[in-house]
């Protein structure tokens, strides 16, 4: 039996920064043969009605707390199929690629999807303009910004803003060119940049970062105590009372209030104690956008999930270190400054250092293969076997919507 596994979420941003949407890489579980090659991106191949019925109803369970549209890529393939299928969520976003043709038989089939509630976006859309029969089906589309002229989307703008879709800048890379966006009247935004903005180069850590870091450093060793642990953290009264307000919400669902920390050390465990600690002390000396933060909780718990499901007796990864590595890994862009500063004030193991720095031991190697599926890195899944692939993908859906829950409450 196959499984459709959802992975690799990709945010959607507006112009306020703000989350408008997620696009979702769909992969093919195959529960016996793991010795065979996953499917990436199947959905640009291989998208059947079957398949995205199973998709809508896992995005329906897993997604429900999170109220934004979602992205899902179909081929000719898809739209050439006649069974039946029903928008089991709202806000489903089916995103034709560049490659399909509006032929009559087509816009029909999009005609009648419309119907049974879906949405639809054109994929990296280049200004040609015999895709423009498509327009008046869609509720988005998307501009592959890295593949037109800054003169071509100055004139073809004003027209594409016309079809009262919303226009979508897509592979947005730089700072310049998301700039060059907004100024030019896009609605929506997406690419890497969004998420990991440009880092200054020569800037220094500020005193209260400093202080921060200072602060990761010592949570960071494994033979701290518990005393040391609640004395340090009650000399700071704002981020005592942020860790025990996060505890005692939904998120534990404890049937007392915690009062302390070192109560809630022996309630939730040290570690997670720890984990918060340095999360919102680093959320204190931030000017960044939440969204970077919530993708690195993401990315943080993905490790540390892929860690407690580690089956490969050869690599030891403790679930902690991998938390902290995969947070540690985006302070540079939350920051602004270039990861060599940052772990040059970090008091951290070696090995730490070495997963941060160079990726070259297993840590650092998880870290590389955990960003490259976030990036949909094609070369990254070429690595990976079929059974790590399915590991990442189970361990990132389950970390996206840990952060989305934490974000929440925070």
């Amino acid at each position: 039996m196959v499984k459709d596994v959802l992975t690799a979420r990709q945010l959607v941003f507006n112009e306020n920064h703000e989350i408008y949407a997620c696009e979702f890489l769909c992969l093919d579980e195959g529960a016996e043969d793991t010795s065979s090659s996953v499917n990436v991106c199947p959905s640009k191949k291989f998208m059947t009605t079957k398949r995205l019925a199973n998709v809508c109803e896992s995005i329906a369970e897993s997604e429900r707390h999170l109220d934004v549209p979602i992205f899902i890529n179909v081929d000719q393939t898809f739209l050439s199929e006649t069974d039946d299928i029903y928008a089991v969520k709202p806000n489903i976003i089916l995103e034709i690629l560049a490659s399909v043709e509006p032929t009559e038989s087509n816009l029909k089939r999009i005609q009648q999807l419309r119907r049974k509630g879906f949405d639809f976006a054109l994929s990296e859309y280049a200004l040609d303009p015999s895709k423009a029969s498509f327009f008046k089906y869609l509720k988005v589309i998307k501009v592959d910004v890295l593949n037109v002229t800054q003169s071509q989307l100055s004139k073809s703008l004003p027209i594409l803003k016309k079809s009262k879709c919303l226009i979508l800048a897509e592979k947005v890379e730089s700072q310049t060119v998301y700039e060059n966006c907004k100024a030019l009247g896009f609605d929506l935004f997406q690419g890497d940049f969004l998420e990991n903005p440009t880092i200054i180069g020569g800037k220094e850590i500020s005193e209260k970062q400093n202080s921060s870091l200072q602060l990761v450093s010592e949570f960071s060793k494994n033979d701290i105590e518990v005393d040391k642990v609640a004395e340090i953290i009650s000399l700071d009264p704002v981020l005592t009372t942020k860790i025990l307000l996060l505890i005692n919400c939904p998120l534990y669902q404890l049937v007392r209030d915690v009062n302390s920390v070192r109560e809630a050390v022996v309630i939730i465990g040290l570690d997670v104690v720890k984990q918060w600690a340095i999360v919102m002390s680093l959320m204190s000396v931030s000017t960044s956008p939440t969204e970077l933060f919530r993708s690195l909780l993401a990315r943080a718990k993905t490790l540390e999930l892929i860690a407690f499901n580690n089956q490969d007796e050869e690599v030891s990864l403790n679930p902690l270190e991998c938390f902290l590595v995969g947070l540690l890994s985006g302070v540079d862009a939350i920051f602004k400054v270039n990861m060599e500063t940052l772990v040059g004030s970090l008091k951290l193991e070696a090995h730490l250092k070495q997963a941060l720095l160079t990726h070259d031991n297993a840590l650092g190697s998880l870290l590389i293969n955990v960003i490259g599926i976030e990036r949909f890195d094609s070369q990254t899944f070429e690595r990976l076997s079929n059974q790590d692939i399915c590991l990442y993908g189970r361990c990132q859906q389950d970390g996206a919507l840990w952060a989305d829950t934490v974000m929440k409450n925070l």
